[in-house]
Order: C-alpha cells, then structure tokens, then sequence
C-alpha cells in the first residue's frame, strides 16, 4: 500500500506503508511558493501529484526523483483524488490517469496525465466552473462528485460530454455534461465526500459533526431497498461538536470510516445504518482517510493525524501517519 501526504510545507512526501510507515520520497515542489494543501497518487504509486495554496498543480516521478508543474488554478488548490477502481476493481480505460482537482477559485479541473504535454504544463483536459468555492471531491470509475460552498453538491459521468466548440480555432474542444447537481441535506458547509464503490450514492461529512448518506437515484425500486437518504450526528464529545474531516469507503465491504477534529476514527455500515466500531482517539485532529486498494482490498486504513486549526493557533502533536490492518468485523457489515 502507498499513500502521499501533503502538508503545510513547500515539499511533499510518499508513504510506502508495511509493518512501519517511512518516508519512501520527499520531493521539492518546483517553484512553489506556498504550502501543498492536498495530495493524490497518478495511474501508478511512482507518480504522485499534489495541489498548492498558491493554485499551482505539480507531479513528481517517485521513482526517478524529479518533480514538475502540471498547470495551475487561480487560487488554492483544496482537493485532488485520482480516479480509483469501483465495484468491477477497475479504472475505466478512458478515465485510467486522470487526476481531478478542486480550487477555491470555484473550478474543478480534470488532468489527463498521460499525455505528455500535460507533464509539462500543457493544461487540463476539462475545466469546469462551479461558481462557487469547492471544498470537496471525489472520484472513482467514470464518476465525478464535487462539494461547494452554498452546500451545492454536483456530480458528473466524465465519458459525457458535449462540444463547446466547432471553430476553426478551437476544434474538438469540449465539456462535461453534469449529471446531478443538489442540495445537501447538511445545514451547514461540507467539509468531505466520498463516493460509494458500487457508485450508488455517496456520504456527505459537515462541520457540524453530521455525516449524510444519499443516494444517485431514489426510484420507487431503490427505495424498496432502504436507498433513502439519511443524516446522523457524529464525532461528538459531551457538548462539543467537531467537524468531519474525511470520509473513506471500504472498496470491498461497502462499509465507510469517518475521521474527526475529535480525533477520532470511526466505522459505519450504510445500509443498516449503525455504528460498527470506534477506534482509539488519536492526540490531534484525524484530516484524512484512505483504505488500501489492490491486493489487499481494504485491509488497510492509513489514517493522517495534523491539527486543523479548528481552535485557531495553539501548541499541537506533531503530524503522524497512522497504519492500521483492519480485522473483519471491524470493516463487514454484519
């Protein structure tokens, strides 16, 4: 299992995660300027990618130890997912390397890092104005879900989409066509996403310590099998609320961890809507998740510990990456 970090830093680190977790590369952004804020793995686990507060959006090559500009946004970088496999466990050959961002500057941008001009700034593939701040995003398959300021959540089917342009000047030039675009059923702003494996429907986190599952389709068929959405509070403690800073679904079980300003990590099960178990509370802020894909399905949770500065300025733990090989009962839905 690999996982990248990004952190308030101008540099950005991958993690190759076993018994231990050690540095496997540390990486100079080039000519960044301003910190790395969010962070995703390429195709493969030698090619990382991270997004900066400045806008800049730059690659490295693991392996080789070199680092590029991909391109840029006008504003902070907040969110980046490279497409992962769904339920069938594999990438659509048309979305394989494809890497998506989200800015503050109210676009989401879609990379196809496998061509080579986009190694070398060659821009986006798609870039679609939300108009307003994106906050979160995920990507998974073909399917696109990103979360903006107004509680507007949108989704897309990146193999849709429509010519923006027939002249001669701008041949063959297109867009995505949207899919959903909603209302969460959080009152307050979201702060993270996650799509589910079967690309069913996906879960909402707030900064309100709530967590929303929803569903792509509530026909009278889905219904039938309890695919209602549904809201529950969370990462709670006595009478303080804390935000929920990550979301992440098992790629086998279906199940789903939430990661808290609490510190902690907790699993769930969707579809009977209940608790499965609580892990042990880390020092500081849990700021994000991922479950390990490939070989062991899930096996693994990688979970980053960094305060938020959800309490403004104040002495803190230091970051940590946190490893842990889940047993079955913690991860199956039961």
């Amino acid at each position: 299992m690999h996982s990248p970090a990004a952190a308030a830093t101008q540099s950005a680190a991958g993690y190759e995660l076993r018994a231990c977790v050690s540095p496997h590369a540390v990486l100079p952004a080039p000519a960044a300027a301003a910190p790395l804020l969010c962070g995703a793995f390429g195709p493969t686990a030698r090619e990382a990618y991270a997004g900066s507060l400045d806008g800049g959006v730059y690659g490295a090559d693991l392996e080789r130890g070199t680092a590029f500009r991909l391109g840029g946004h006008a504003k902070a970088v907040s969110c980046m997912r490279g497409s992962s496999p769904g339920g069938g466990g594999e990438v659509m050959g048309n979305v394989r390397g494809c890497v998506a961002t989200g800015s503050w500057d109210g676009t989401v941008k879609l990379w196809d890092v496998r061509v080579p001009n986009n190694g070398g700034g060659g821009g986006p593939a798609f870039d679609v104005n939300l108009g307003a701040k994106v906050f979160s995003l995920d990507f998974v398959d073909s399917k696109l879900l990103a979360c903006t300021a107004g509680r507007k959540v949108h989704t897309y089917d990146v193999r849709k989409v429509s010519c923006k342009s027939s002249a001669p000047e701008a041949p063959g030039t297109f867009d995505l066509v949207e899919d959903q675009k909603r209302e969460s059923t959080l009152k307050y702003q979201t702060r993270s996403c996650a799509l589910m494996p079967n690309l069913e429907g996906f879960a909402l986190g707030s900064i309100e310590g709530r967590v929303a599952i929803e569903y792509m389709e509530e026909t009278p068929t889905a219904l039938a099998q309890n695919k209602k959405k549904y809201a529950f509070k969370c990462h709670r403690v006595d009478s303080t609320v804390y935000p929920v800073n990550a979301v992440a679904f098992h790629p086998r079980f279906g199940t789903f961890a939430t990661g808290g300003c609490d510190g902690g990590v907790v699993l769930w099960d969707a579809r009977l809507k209940k608790r499965l178990v609580a892990l042990p509370r880390l020092p500081t802020s849990v700021s994000a998740l991922a479950f390990s894909k490939g070989e062991d399905g899930g096996d693994l949770l990688a979970v980053a510990a960094s305060y938020t500065f959800e309490e403004g300025e104040k002495d803190h733990p230091k970051d940590e990456i946190y490893v842990r090989r889940m047993l079955e009962h913690e991860v199956q839905s039961r």
